[in-house]
């Protein structure tokens, strides 16, 4: 069986546990074939972000580079037994799509592939960190769920249309269930997920199948089998990832993901070198 799992974090990010080597050692334990290790890029480069707890959320500026040292030299070391990708998880900050560039272009020639994620929300004129439960309090600033997840969608929308942020694989693809906070409108938000998936076509884009969310509130994978589903009749590619904080989540329930992506149909999983993608059967 092919596992790789394209998704961990470590304790660079401040909110992981572990080495990088740690969850590489992980990984081999279970008999992965290959881990991507993809933390959060730095929010450091980014302006007006004091109403976050944002040191808690990624990795500074001055990791970045014994990060990319770390993976180079573990990806020789441990050559011959699996497979090592460098990447990073970059989040969408809309207004601030370049913010990046200046540190993250040092890197471009090395890094395999880019996650782009949404964990911020703009809507309401102030940063809403809506998967962090010290937010909670912030979702009385929508009127409902279908506003969250509109707004969600539209982010995602403008993230995925960007000419200036460039990413490959799609994360967590429907993040504010995260709590099991759901739409009152479920038909509503359907219409906004067909036209983000749309838009992931056009654009040849890959989705992650998430398996985190068996970890959260909501005990399921990200996406939902239903919207695996549309992906699947769009021709949509998936990867794994596990978004491991701990090592021992590296390749969480990949089992019953693999499983669940056969059953819908899916024959082949994405693989990334270099931001190159191909294919490999499952």
């Amino acid at each position: 069986m092919i596992f790789q799992d394209w998704h961990t974090h470590n304790s660079l990010c401040s909110h992981a546990i572990g080495s990088i080597e740690d969850y590489v050692k992980k990984s081999i334990e279970k008999n992965l074939n290959l881990i991507g290790v993809s933390d959060h890029f730095p929010y450091e480069c980014l302006k007006g972000i004091e109403e976050i707890p944002y040191e808690e959320y990624a990795m500074k500026l001055e990791n970045l580079e014994p990060y990319v040292s770390t993976v180079e030299y573990l990806r020789e070391k441990y050559q011959d037994i699996i497979e090592i990708k460098l990447a990073f998880e970059l989040d969408y900050i809309e207004q601030q799509v370049n913010a990046h560039k200046p540190y993250l272009k040092k890197y471009f020639k090395q890094i395999d592939y880019i996650l782009g994620s949404v964990h911020i929300l703009l809507g309401k004129g102030k940063m809403f960190a809506f998967d962090d439960n010290r937010f909670l309090n912030d979702y009385r600033l929508y009127d409902s769920m279908n506003e969250i997840y509109i707004d969600y969608y539209n982010t995602i929308q403008n993230m995925i249309i960007s000419t200036e942020f460039s990413f490959d694989i799609i994360s967590h693809f429907d993040l504010p269930k995260k709590y099991n906070k759901r739409p009152e409108d479920e038909g509503l938000i359907a219409e906004h997920v067909d036209r983000t998936l749309d838009l992931i076509k056009t654009k040849d884009l890959t989705v992650e199948i998430n398996t985190s969310g068996w970890r959260k509130e909501v005990k399921e994978q990200y996406p939902s089998k239903d919207i695996i589903k549309k992906m699947y009749e769009l021709d949509i590619p998936i990867v794994l990832g596990s978004d491991a904080h701990h090592p021992n989540e590296v390749g969480f329930n990949f089992n019953e993901a693999i499983k669940l992506v056969k059953k819908i149909g899916y024959t082949q999983l994405a693989y990334f070198e270099k931001r190159k993608r191909k294919f490999i059967d499952l």
